[in-house]
């Protein structure tokens, strides 16, 4: 901890979508917007200051916490008072979850992000009954998880530990899964990767390593022979191989594919094509780095079966340009995304040789 890191740096960091949500609950309403994006560039310069300041904070969650507080700023303008608030909720229990040192408290905050998610999105007769059942499967995880967090004291039985762990994997989408929109897939991507950073703090309990594998390779298996492509594939594919790092312990390769999973959610969201290849682990990209940092934990017989699993998805990838959003000559979030997505590919290396304190555990 910084000699001179105040308490209240834990409200910078995590509380101040809640207080944005606040006042935008006071905020007239023609003048909603301009305030929104005001906390929201806001909360993206303090965050990536205060977070490293903040009291037992570990570099990994602080990190995540830098990735996940864009969140709000990427997002399109909502039409509507609901639709400006609910995402700096959902974006605020991401943050807590990341960041606050409890399992228990974690469970419930993703799950509490689920239903905001799930309200945001099913405002609507005829999407209610989708988003609800997407939502069912995640709820079900976190009544897992929150029985499973209850028995993490009893040490001599590790069944606290695996029924926190199979409820984390129901709450970071992995299994089948129905694909969310675009705007909720960014919204999501904040909640899923907090289970799996929660997931990276259980790898040590015995079981856990096994069942993470499994979750993790049978999502994968699952989604390659479905031959799913787009959102339907990209969100799910890097939760499994957020899966995979957690077993492993690889940290930065959970950091990367954060990186990789928001900035794919905004192309998606700005109707860009063509990116199955990153979500895929094509080079130079960050899922790529993520893999070999991944790759190098595994065991030989994993490996082998990771590298099978990902060639028919590498063998549909078609030939494209780095950086095609500049090669139409656009200049937008599609471009500025691509090019923090080939950076993080080009940086990714340096970065796992990086080696952070991993920091509290359940």
């Amino acid at each position: 901890m910084h000699p001179l890191a105040p308490v209240g740096t834990l409200f910078a960091v995590t509380v101040w979508p809640l207080l944005a949500a606040f006042l935008l609950l006071l905020t007239p309403e023609n003048r909603q917007s301009a305030s929104s994006l005001t906390f929201a560039v806001a909360g993206l310069v303090i965050t990536p200051l205060a977070v490293w300041l903040m009291p037992g904070t570990d570099a990994l969650a602080a990190a995540c916490s830098c990735i996940v507080t864009a969140i709000p700023l990427l997002l399109p303008q909502a039409q509507d008072r609901t639709g400006r608030i609910l995402p700096f909720l959902v974006t605020g229990c991401a943050l807590l979850a990341l960041n606050i040192h409890s399992a228990f408290a974690v469970t419930v905050l993703c799950g509490a992000g689920t239903v905001l998610l799930a309200w945001r999105e099913g405002r609507g007769p005829r999407k209610a009954l989708v988003v609800w059942d997407m939502a069912r499967s995640r709820l079900g995880g976190v009544v897992l998880g929150l029985l499973g967090a209850s028995l993490l004291p009893m040490q001599q039985s590790s069944l606290g530990a695996v029924l926190l762990t199979v409820g984390l994997c129901m709450v970071a989408g992995l299994g089948p899964s129905p694909a969310p929109a675009p705007d909720a897939a960014l919204l999501d991507t904040g909640l899923r990767f907090s289970a799996l950073m929660l997931m990276f703090r259980l790898s040590a309990y015995p079981l856990v390593h096994l069942l993470m594998l499994i979750a993790g390779f049978g999502t994968i298996i699952m989604l390659v022979s479905s031959r799913s492509s787009g959102r339907n594939m990209s969100l799910p594919m890097l939760s499994a191989f957020g899966a995979l790092a957690a077993a492993t312990g690889e940290g930065t390769a959970l950091v990367l594919l954060l990186l990789a999973a928001l900035g794919l959610a905004v192309l998606d969201l700005r109707g860009a094509e063509g990116e199955d290849g990153i979500a895929a682990g094509a080079a130079p990209w960050p899922v790529f780095c993520a893999l070999v940092g991944i790759g190098r934990s595994l065991e030989t017989g994993q490996l082998v079966l990771l590298v099978v699993c990902l060639l028919p998805a590498l063998w549909s990838v078609r030939h494209r340009t780095l950086l095609p959003a500049f090669a139409r000559g656009e200049r937008g979030m599609v471009a500025v995304m691509q090019v923090v997505l080939l950076l993080g590919g080009l940086c990714g290396p340096l970065f796992l040789a990086w080696h952070p304190v991993t920091g509290w555990r359940p």
